[in-house]
């Protein structure tokens, strides 16, 4: 959490601001678009080299922080998935089933909010210690959802995607899109 700041309220011009922030620094600009013209290119999920290419972008980009053994046989577990139908209904269980395999139990949960998120901007928003840090500081100074909740809850996704939709509507955020408040949770530090 974010230990002795002065939190702002995070009102729609501050997240805005974060978001020029964000959005001024080309490295941010080339990731971003690069993520976004490879799922343009490849919006399916069936064919393991296309996966595999937006599993190795997101995962290095989005400093997804998978071993990079890890990138072909999560390429692999989301083909077999056939995880388009969800990925369209926008269903959180998609999270889950990237996130989790059955041999091992293996985490990928920040690596599976990125992969759905940049599917599905509208439908996912992305979860990492940066952003689930400060909801939880906002949460302690203002305490915008009930009941309350620690940094653990938030990484089962549909408690962490309800908490971001309680955090958008405490804070009169509903018109902000999960895209541009990612970009304002992972710029922000307070002060």
């Amino acid at each position: 959490m974010i230990v002795n700041q002065i939190l702002q309220p995070p009102t729609p011009t501050l997240v805005q601001a974060y978001v020029t922030q964000f959005e001024r620094e080309p490295d941010c600009v080339a990731s971003d678009d690069a993520i976004t013209l490879l799922i343009n290119t490849f919006p399916h999920n069936h064919v393991i080299e296309e996966v595999l290419l937006k599993v190795a972008a997101i995962n290095q980009l989005y400093n997804a922080q998978m071993f990079t053994t890890a990138i072909y046989p999560v390429a692999k577990l989301i083909c077999e998935l056939d995880i388009d139908p969800k990925l369209n209904q926008g269903s959180l269980d998609v999270v889950t089933r990237i996130a989790y395999d059955e041999i091992g139990q293996r985490k990928r949960y920040v690596f599976a909010t990125k992969y759905c998120h940049f599917h599905r901007p509208d439908a996912y928003p992305i979860f990492d210690d940066v952003a689930a840090s400060l909801i939880c500081s906002y949460q302690e100074k203002d305490g915008f959802a009930t009941p309350t909740f620690t940094k653990d809850d938030l990484k089962l996704y549909p408690t962490y995607k309800d908490i971001i939709e309680k955090f958008r509507s405490h804070y009169g955020l509903t018109a902000i899109s999960f895209r541009h408040l990612d970009k304002f949770l992972w710029r922000y530090k307070g002060g």
